[in-house]
């Protein structure tokens, strides 16, 4: 994606390539980077069957509109990835989450036709945490539904790969730590 104007000086770009752009009038360095992500891998243990189960939402828009997802969303600038988390949660769900643990981070795609590939990569760090059972859940912002599944029997219709990625990786790390 190439920009025309440096957005600190106006000067029209001379300097570019995929990674970074450069004004020659004021110095300025753009690099084109992964957009950072949080998302909450929200976990209970089903009493019956002593198995854990995680918490999915179902997508409202595109991307994957009508695909379950892990609920987070995108960092604002500047925003700590744990107080995103928290905000993201609370805008989607309604709820507080509680002991996050930053446990896997990989890079992915957030694709749209709109943007270039070379706009849509994102950095996702995912959190396992809970949250209270208590409190009824809300389907707000840009869900239109939450449900509890077996980490083990998770739906076929998962977006994004680092979802899956990171999904396999807590069935994992929960796994171990029992």
């Amino acid at each position: 994606m190439h920009y025309n104007y440096c957005p600190v000086c106006g000067n029209r770009i001379d300097k570019w390539d995929k990674q970074l752009m450069i004004c020659s009038a004021c110095g300025y360095h753009f690099y084109q980077t992964s957009k950072p992500t949080a998302g909450a891998i929200i976990i209970k243990e089903d009493k019956e069957s002593k198995r854990h189960m995680v918490l999915l939402t179902k997508r409202g828009i595109e991307p994957y509109k009508g695909y379950w997802d892990i609920p987070g969303g995108f960092l604002q600038n500047g925003e700590q990835p744990e107080d995103g988390l928290r905000r993201e949660i609370k805008e989607e769900l309604g709820v507080e989450i509680y002991e996050p643990k930053l446990f896997f981070a990989i890079v992915d795609r957030y694709p749209r036709d709109d943007i270039p590939e070379e706009a849509s990569y994102t950095l996702c760090l995912y959190h396992i945490c809970r949250i209270d059972e208590k409190i009824q859940l809300k389907a707000e912002d840009d869900i239109t539904e939450s449900r509890w599944f077996f980490l083990d029997e998770l739906p076929t219709n998962l977006s994004f790969e680092g979802n899956k990625k990171a999904l396999a990786a807590a069935r994992k790390y929960l796994a171990t730590s029992d």
